[in-house]
């Protein structure tokens, strides 16, 4: 079955505001319950989603989906050092903009929904080779042992900005993106000792 996509993500908001008010933990919240707090019936809301967690991994899935297609973008159209260099900060500008303000929310709870946990792995073996990608490009010269260690060290590096960022307040972000790239362009400067 088809469903509209702004009903979809409507339900997703609403019931986000709505968790967000409740004084239950997530996987404790039944799905009769949210319906009738956000005021719509229950086939309604299971038409659209399996459990909880699958609202949970639907939204997780909507961010990565926008950043995955953004950076293959990016990557077809990468032909210089300086526009993979560009791709790695309009990406990490785009994610701040991407996240909706609950985002805390969803990405507290990915680490403990199992099918959000699965995403988060999935995804995070896709970033490293995206990110390999792009640092190549961007800092060419790199022997393949520097190239995998500063891969693995940006990596972890985006998931801490993407921890930092969800909790900051909208007219932060920016500034802390300028910061993370900064630190990170010092990083990648490195081509054999790092």
């Amino acid at each position: 079955m088809e469903v509209d996509v702004q009903k979809k993500v409507k339900i997703i908001q609403k019931s986000m505001n709505s968790i967000r008010k409740m004084d239950k933990t997530v996987h404790t919240i039944s799905f009769s319950r949210l319906a009738d707090e956000i005021k719509i019936p229950l086939n309604e809301l299971t038409d659209i989603f399996l459990d909880v967690e699958d609202m949970f991994l639907n939204e997780q899935k909507r961010v990565t989906r926008k950043m995955v297609e953004l950076v293959e973008k990016g990557l077809k159209d990468c032909n210089t050092p300086n526009d993979a260099k560009e791709l790695l900060e309009s990406t990490t500008l785009k994610l701040i903009e991407l996240l909706p303000d609950y985002s805390d929310l969803v990405y507290s709870a990915i680490f403990y929904l199992p099918k959000c946990l699965a995403e988060r792995e999935r995804t995070k073996k896709y970033y490293r080779q995206a990110l390999r990608k792009i640092i190549k490009k961007g800092w060419p010269g790199k022997v393949e042992s520097v190239l995998d260690r500063q891969t693995d060290l940006v990596l972890l590096s985006l998931y801490g900005y993407m921890e930092y960022v969800i909790r900051a307040n909208q007219s932060e972000r920016k500034e802390i993106q300028k910061d993370f790239i900064n630190m990170i362009n010092l990083h990648l400067q490195d081509r054999l000792f790092f």
